[in-house]
């Protein structure tokens, strides 16, 4: 059956979908559509596109040369690759952070005060640390397939519910000079970019996907560039749909009612879960409460997994570049060096969860803020990644007919000038 072929076949791809569809997503696209109706769908599908081809290089590559991009970074120079490394070492608390608090708000929300928020948080990352460890990849997307499909079908259910009882626009409206007016203040400028920062989601993702891609075919499932692309292609298809239709549940239910997403954590929760109830009807609250928990727990495993897996791979290329001693052979150097690998990978995963874990306990208070700061350093950063994935896709390493030609080409260029425009403006704006 074709159903089973491409549910056999969705592996990186459906991975890289579940790191996309929670905050960004669930979170920010809702606010979206609560603050401003449809007047952001644009800038959702402008994000959508103008990102397309970098995240594409990552399966592409590592299908291709059978190396992640953070080896690519590493042949353009050391400091591509070390940059990287900054980069994420700087971001990864926080993003960690920003995914797992959103998790233990909705676990909060579901189970009530069983647990206070930081402990929540304390058992979702201790739960996420077992299962990496113990089921590594290959759990990681037998799981997230399911989840991804529940939060998927509930979700589509939802939007029909919703426009069934409400009509496809919202209730209230704006006239256009005050929604311009609304969309030129500082604070809705502010929203737009953290928005687009993590609209489907930031783009040091891609690095991720590269990585999975190649964990794929360490777990003896090989599969060609074109498999590889596909993958991508539907995750990617389905973060774009389910973007649009969590902007378009925020507008119908919450836009011009005067309600706005509260700052702590709790309160958040409560409010994005109601959102569905109101569409399905109160029996549902309990059913969505669960799946909204599902998604953003999801969204924690991916990310969890994706930090460690750069420091792991780190470590394999700076010592792939050391001379093996003479005493030792070149099967014994790699031995070595892949149990000293996993041995950063869970180092680096206790590390990331008891960073994370610790912004949480500081930002309870003020949920917004946090996601707001993250998803703000990821729209400034993207300039950068985009660029490397250009040069790396373009290097001699890659067969020239996996590589950007023609239409596609301009396209790439076209979107990296976008993205360095809208960075460039908004440091100016906000610094200059």
């Amino acid at each position: 059956m074709l159903l089973t072929r491409i549910f056999s076949l969705l592996g990186p791809g459906i991975v890289w979908a579940a790191t996309s569809i929670g905050v960004s997503h669930i979170v920010q696209s809702t606010r979206a559509g609560a603050d401003f109706g449809f007047a952001l769908l644009g800038f959702i599908l402008l994000a959508h596109v103008i990102k397309y081809p970098f995240f594409l290089f990552g399966p592409t590559y590592a299908s291709t040369t059978g190396k992640s991009l953070l080896d690519g970074y590493k042949d353009v120079g050391n400091w591509a690759f070390y940059l990287f490394l900054l980069l994420t070492f700087i971001t990864m608390f926080f993003v960690q952070a920003g995914v797992t608090i959103v998790t233990s708000a909705l676990a909060l929300n579901l189970f009530g005060d069983l647990l206070s928020l930081s402990q929540w948080a304390s058992f979702i990352l201790f739960t996420v640390i077992v299962i990496l460890i113990i089921g590594r990849y290959a759990l990681l997307n037998r799981l997230l397939k399911w989840m991804m499909l529940i939060l998927a079908v509930f979700s589509v259910l939802a939007w029909l519910a919703a426009i069934s009882r409400l009509g496809f626009t919202p209730a209230s409206a704006i006239n256009t000079s005050d929604m311009f007016n609304t969309l030129t203040a500082a604070t809705s400028i502010a929203f737009i970019v953290a928005l687009m920062g993590w609209m489907p989601t930031s783009l040091e993702v891609s690095v991720w996907h590269s990585l999975w891609t190649l964990s794929r075919k360490q777990s003896g499932k090989l599969i060609g560039v074109t498999d590889a692309t596909l993958d991508f292609k539907i995750g990617y298809l389905t973060s774009f749909i389910l973007a649009i239709i969590f902007t378009w549940l925020g507008a119908l239910l919450m836009f011009g009612q005067g309600v706005s997403f509260a700052n702590s954590a709790a309160a958040f929760a409560s409010q994005l879960v109601s959102i569905y109830s109101s569409a399905l009807g109160e029996w549902s609250w309990s059913l969505m409460a669960v799946i909204t928990f599902i998604a953003l727990f999801s969204t924690t495993f991916a990310v969890s997994d994706g930090f460690p897996q750069v420091w792991k791979r780190a470590y394999v290329i700076h010592q792939s570049n050391k001379v093996t001693p003479i005493n030792h052979s070149q099967e014994a150097n790699a031995d070595r060096v892949n149990v000293i690998s996993n041995r950063v990978y869970v180092s680096s995963l206790l590390m990331l969860a008891i960073g994370g874990w610790w912004i949480i306990y500081d930002f309870t208070a003020d949920i917004k803020a946090l996601l707001d700061f993250v998803t703000t350093v990821s729209f400034v950063s993207a300039p950068i990644y985009a660029w490397l994935n250009y040069k790396v896709i373009t290097s001699s390493k890659v067969p020239l007919a996996h590589q950007p030609t023609g239409v596609f080409k301009w396209y790439t260029l076209s979107s990296l000038s976008l993205l360095t425009i809208f960075s460039g403006y908004f440091l100016y704006w906000r610094f200059g």
